[in-house]
């Protein structure tokens, strides 16, 4: 007999398992359903835009080699680099 321990801390057996299996097969399960969204998790609350654009390629190794050393990935570095800089001119421009 096999068991898991989920992420809360509960140890789920194989008995289990089948047990609740069983009974959503027979359409008496009594337990909840959770949402789960797959995939990365959103940035923000609001909708996303997509920016690009073009650099020489000195640069794109530059960025690439940063972000690496941050430990985060290329479009996290820029993101935060460019809105960074966004805010300084905008706080500037007064």
């Amino acid at each position: 007999m096999a068991e898991y321990k989920l992420a809360n801390g509960y140890v789920l057996a194989d008995e289990e398992i089948e047990a609740r299996a069983q009974e959503w097969e027979e359409g008496t399960w009594k337990g909840r359903l959770v949402e789960l969204r797959a995939g990365r998790p959103r940035l923000s609350s609001e909708p996303n835009a997509n920016l690009s654009f073009k650099c020489p390629q000195s640069g794109a190794e530059m960025i690439e080699r940063a972000a690496e050393l941050s430990g985060v990935k290329k479009s996290a570095f820029m993101r935060e680099a460019a809105l960074e800089k966004a805010a300084r001119v905008l706080v500037a421009a007064g």
